[in-house]
């Protein structure tokens, strides 16, 4: 099962993400990040295999990330034969954007790690095991299209959701983007967003806001689980609850349990 946050920068999706992994685990569900996922899933590879065997201990994770690494980079050449759609509407999103070679670069060589990644850890996965992604392919929509220089244009985002897999659950943080903006300013602007003016980086989350809000709409519109929780309270405490949601609806999923495809929805 895949789990996917989407958010405004700054809404606490990462937070969120690693309170509901948290929580899987508490209730016997195997549940992980990309990050925490990557070593595990390579050892389950003949290569990742031979390097746990064969390797000391000291080396041994280092080798396990280069392997997860190269492994990404293979299966990211295979996902775009599988969906060359959806590689072109990352590629013709960049195109025009008034935005840096250098950042049109940096957004699309993580869109591709994304897809490399995305397609090794679904496809060694095992039963019951649940993939959260904090910025997987939906949050992947802020990058592509939010600018700081123009409005998005709801068209071509509607046309990504279209192409995009589906996770089984999307899980929206929401919190203003005046909110986001004192969150980032407060803990520091990304390095790659530092040439912003102010005015332009609290354009670029105004856009980014409403990308979030086209993408998630079309993802209801196809029908898939979705559910909003707000994270504009500062403490996590408060959190629990609405987090709990998440792991009583992945709980209550065995098979023949709803589905993506079910058109039913959290929220």
């Amino acid at each position: 099962m895949i789990v996917e946050f989407t958010g405004t920068p700054g809404a606490g999706k990462t937070t969120l993400s690693a309170a509901l992994v948290a929580l899987l685990e508490e209730q016997g569900i195997a549940a992980a990040g990309v990050v925490e996922a990557a070593r595990d899933h390579v050892r389950r590879t003949r290569l990742g295999g031979l390097i746990a065997r064969c390797t000391p201990p000291r080396l041994r994770g280092l080798l396990l990330w280069q392997a997860f690494y190269l492994l990404g980079v293979v299966n990211a050449f295979r996902f775009g034969l599988d969906r060359p759609t959806l590689m072109r509407c990352a590629l013709r999103s960049q195109l025009g954007t008034g935005l840096r070679f250098r950042t049109r670069a940096h957004v699309l060589y993580w869109f591709v790690h994304l897809c490399g990644r995305y397609r090794f850890l679904a496809a060694t996965a095992t039963a019951r095991e649940v993939l959260v992604l904090d910025d997987g392919f939906v949050q992947r929509a802020v990058h592509l299209f939010a600018s700081p220089f123009a409005e998005p244009e709801e068209s071509q985002i509607r046309t990504y959701v279209d192409v995009i897999p589906p996770p089984e659950l999307l899980v929206v943080a929401v919190a203003g983007w005046r909110e986001c903006e004192r969150r980032v300013r407060e803990r520091g602007v990304w390095r790659h967003a530092r040439h912003l003016s102010p005015t332009q980086l609290s354009n670029y989350l105004e856009h980014a806001e409403r990308v979030v809000e086209i993408a998630t709409r079309r993802a209801r519109e196809h029908g898939w689980n979705t559910l909003e929780i707000t994270t504009e309270r500062p403490d996590l405490d408060g959190l629990n609850a609405p987090v709990g949601e998440v792991v009583a609806s992945m709980a209550g999923r065995g098979p023949g349990g709803p589905s993506a495809g079910d058109g039913g929805r959290v929220a």
